[in-house]
Parts: structure tokens; C-alpha cells; sequence
């Protein structure tokens, strides 16, 4: 009877290694994963992913420089020309082109001194669009500035392209705080 069972208990026991040996050698085929983001260019949809998070210490650093008023730190974050922009380049929330790193130094100079803009940076989302040679940092702020003596916010969006780790421009996206 123990022979029996022993006999049993080995046939089991080679069942259960030849199932786990013939599970574990299958292939898994594994979906590619799909974009988590696009966009529409040229009319056709180009896949956006997760950009590199150094692109975030960059806009941070841009930003407190704004804060501190440091013309020269900004203009050295900024590069002259890209591959795909050209020159340095800025649409404002009005649609006015600023052009060229010295011209964008000049008005913020005067900017500053006009309004005294603070940022409040509230998110920043770095990603990279198949076939761009840079990548794409939106980043959202509370903008505060003294206009005529009163103080007045907006909720502003920025689409930053970076390329070779300076900004090469961006779109701002403007809402007045209400």
C-alpha cells in the first residue's frame, strides 16, 4: 500500500513539473503600450510621452530666476536658436511675438519694472512628441503684478520647448483670476 501511494504521489509530483515547466516556457506577447498623450501636427496625430524630469529643475530654476529679477540667469537658459523653432522665441497671452534672446531680456527688464510679476508655480508636466528633436514642458502658474497701484492675478499656462537643455521658447496661455 505505502508503494502505492508513493507511487501516486510521484506521478503527481512529475505531472505538476511538467505543467510548471511547459507554463514557464511559453512566450508572453505583450501588447506595446499605448502613447499617453499626442498631438495633431501637420493634420496627423504624433504620440507625446513622459519627457525627461530634468526639464523640470530647468523651468523651476527659469522661474525663480523671474522671481529674483535675474536678467543674466534667464538669458543663460535660453538658447539663441533650435532646430525646430529657429531663433528664440515667445507668443504672450495677447499674441504678441517677442523674438531673439536680447529683445526678451530688454522687455522683461521693463516688464519688471512696469508691473513687478510674481510667479506661483501650482503644476509642471515634462513630455516628448515623437519626432520633435526637443521636448515639451507645460507648467501652470498663478501670475500676480501691480498694475497702476492694484494688484492683479491671472492663471497662466506655459508650453516651454527645450532643446539641448535651454529653452528654445513658448506660448502662454492666459486666464484672469476672478
Amino acid at each position: 500500500m505505502e508503494i502505492k501511494i508513493l507511487k501516486i504521489m510521484k506521478n503527481i509530483a512529475i505531472i505538476m513539473l511538467a505543467c510548471i515547466a511547459i507554463t514557464s516556457c511559453q512566450n508572453a506577447t505583450t501588447e506595446p503600450a499605448s502613447a499617453p498623450g499626442y498631438l495633431i501636427a501637420g493634420g496627423e496625430r504624433v504620440n507625446a510621452y513622459d519627457g525627461d524630469p530634468a526639464n523640470l529643475a530647468l523651468v523651476d530654476a527659469y522661474i525663480d530666476a523671474h522671481n529674483a529679477r535675474d536678467l543674466e540667469a534667464i538669458a543663460s537658459m535660453n538658447i539663441d536658436s533650435t532646430e525646430m523653432l529657429g531663433s528664440f522665441k515667445i507668443v504672450n497671452s495677447v499674441g504678441d511675438l517677442v523674438e531673439g534672446v536680447e529683445t526678451h531680456k530688454n522687455t522683461l527688464a521693463a516688464w519688471f519694472d512696469a508691473e513687478n510679476p510674481q510667479w506661483n508655480t501650482y503644476f509642471a508636466y515634462s513630455m516628448k512628441v515623437d519626432g520633435q528633436p526637443g521636448e515639451w514642458v507645460i507648467t501652470g502658474h498663478k501670475l500676480t503684478r501691480t498694475i497702476d497701484g492694484e494688484e492683479t492675478s491671472s492663471y497662466d499656462i506655459l508650453d516651454i520647448y527645450i532643446e539641448n537643455g535651454k529653452i528654445g521658447g513658448f506660448w502662454v496661455y492666459s486666464r484672469k483670476e476672478k
